[in-house]
């Protein structure tokens, strides 16, 4: 059976000596003080289960002790018990203010004081139960927290990886697609950065823009399925079932990426699917027109004819001269809307060139 440590505080020796020959017989061990400062210095150095407390004492009084044993931060802190001779409403109405939990009159009645104990270490048992529940809880939470901190830091970690091997995948494959083309000269990653920069112009919610950069470039991917011979031969050089052939590379490539329900892959279908349509509808395969030309084709088909248009560019002002390309374009193959935002305003073609150069 546990021993209970009370602290009895009073500073008549025979009345702490009475209390004690009471319970000579119990597993109670306890710790005396003669005054509120002795009592405090006690609780410091012992685990304390509850505390019998005299009111009148020199030094510090038990008023004074109960002050300044509210500010202490003992978890559980043990119960008090008040000892008085004084029976007035106006004693107990301000030990009870100042965190007394139990009175008992003196001359002490020993089956009183006995009953009193017994409940009142019931008490402080329970409380230290539940002070202990408590911090293994807390501890439980605390461990759990940090193992929910650690997964979450891994999740993180393999996010940005498999983020990046999707980056280093489509950089791969957008290599891939430039194999025994002549045809087409565009740098893959000129090509993203481009039409990146017009998503961020456009306004494209962050992750469409930041898509972008990857879906672009594997506009013609679907080129790969088609006879070497069409990938070789320049456009003016074909007839007309052999551009109709060529032109298939859009339904081809889309296929690839066709019914995902990821956001990266969708973006890439419509590129891929829309890249040779014209804003006016005279493009193909399908002759799509205006708005119903998904907004990622839209963009990308600006940035193309930027990339198109640079090496041909004067020196001097090659912004004038892409300018002018685009504009003569606004509203047959490209969306004007996105034509006016890059041609509005000249330091941003003209920043937008020197990143591409």
């Amino acid at each position: 059976m546990t021993t209970s440590n009370i602290l009895l505080v009073d500073d008549e020796t025979n009345n702490r000596n009475s209390i004690r020959r009471l319970f000579e017989d119990y597993d109670i061990n306890f710790i005396e003080a003669e005054n509120g400062e002795e009592a405090l210095n006690q609780l410091s150095a012992h685990d304390i289960d509850l505390i019998l407390l005299d009111i009148r004492m020199p030094i510090l009084d038990g008023f004074g002790f109960l002050e300044r044993f509210s500010d202490l931060r003992l978890k559980p802190k043990p119960p008090v018990c008040v000892m008085t001779a004084f029976n007035d409403s106006d004693t107990r109405r301000k030990a009870i203010y100042l965190g007394a939990d139990d009175f008992i009159n003196k001359p002490l009645d020993p089956v009183e004081l006995e009953t009193r104990i017994a409940s009142l270490l019931r008490i402080s048992s329970f409380q230290r139960d539940l002070n202990t529940f408590n911090q293994t809880l807390e501890n439980l939470v605390s461990q759990r927290t940090l193992q929910l901190q650690k997964t979450n830091e891994r999740l993180k970690a393999t996010e940005k990886a498999n983020a990046q091997a999707y980056r280093e995948m489509i950089g791969r494959l957008a290599r891939l697609t430039q194999f025994n083309q002549s045809v087409s000269h565009l740098a893959p990653h000129k090509l993203a950065l481009c039409t990146t920069a017009l998503g961020w112009l456009y306004g494209l919610p962050e992750e469409d823009t930041e898509n972008l950069s990857m879906s672009s470039q594997l506009y013609n991917i679907g080129m790969l399925a088609l006879p070497e011979k069409l990938r070789d031969t320049p456009v003016e050089c074909l007839n007309r079932d052999e551009i109709a052939i060529l032109t298939s590379h859009t339904k081809m490539g889309s296929r690839l990426f066709a019914d995902s329900p990821i956001p990266l892959l969708k973006q890439t279908y419509n590129i891929c699917l829309h890249c040779e349509e014209h804003y006016d509808g005279s493009g193909l395969p399908n002759r799509i027109k205006g708005d119903d030309i998904a907004i990622e084709a839209r963009l990308f088909a600006v940035a193309k004819l930027i990339l198109q248009s640079l090496p041909l560019a004067a020196h001097d002002a090659p912004a004038e001269h892409i300018k002018r390309i685009l504009e003569e374009h606004a509203g047959t193959l490209l969306d004007p809307g996105i034509v006016g935002l890059i041609t509005s305003n000249d330091d941003t073609l003209e920043n937008l060139i020197r990143e591409l150069r």
